[in-house]
């Protein structure tokens, strides 16, 4: 079994692409797709999707809505919760499970 290094939930920082010159290019995980190796990260490569009119909860009254758009994974960066910076992940063993850690600061992240 292997261990995914970015899981939803983490705090990801944008390394490379259009994304990484904004203010706050920080963000967590709200979606993983592992086919396509793309990521959804909360307010961050927003697009804006035309809704119709319908009777979903969501959205009863249509128009447009804004909602993140995917990053490609090779362009985020775990950040550390520990020394705040962003980082490689290693994978080490622990007994019999496997735990991630921050590269820099050797800190163990879950």
């Amino acid at each position: 079994m292997a261990l995914a290094k970015l899981k939803v939930g983490d705090t990801v920082q944008v390394t490379s692409g259009a994304e990484r010159t904004l203010k706050s290019n920080r963000g967590k995980i709200l979606s993983i797709d592992k086919s396509a190796n793309r990521v959804r990260v909360e307010g961050l490569r927003l697009v804006k999707r035309h809704v119709r009119k319908g009777r979903d909860r969501a959205n009863p009254e249509g128009g447009i809505v804004e909602a993140p758009g995917s990053i490609a994974l090779a362009n985020l960066a775990l950040v550390c919760p520990k020394c705040d910076k962003s980082t490689r992940v290693g994978v080490r063993m622990d007994g019999e499970k496997k735990k991630r850690f921050c590269k820099k600061c050797d800190a163990t992240i879950d």
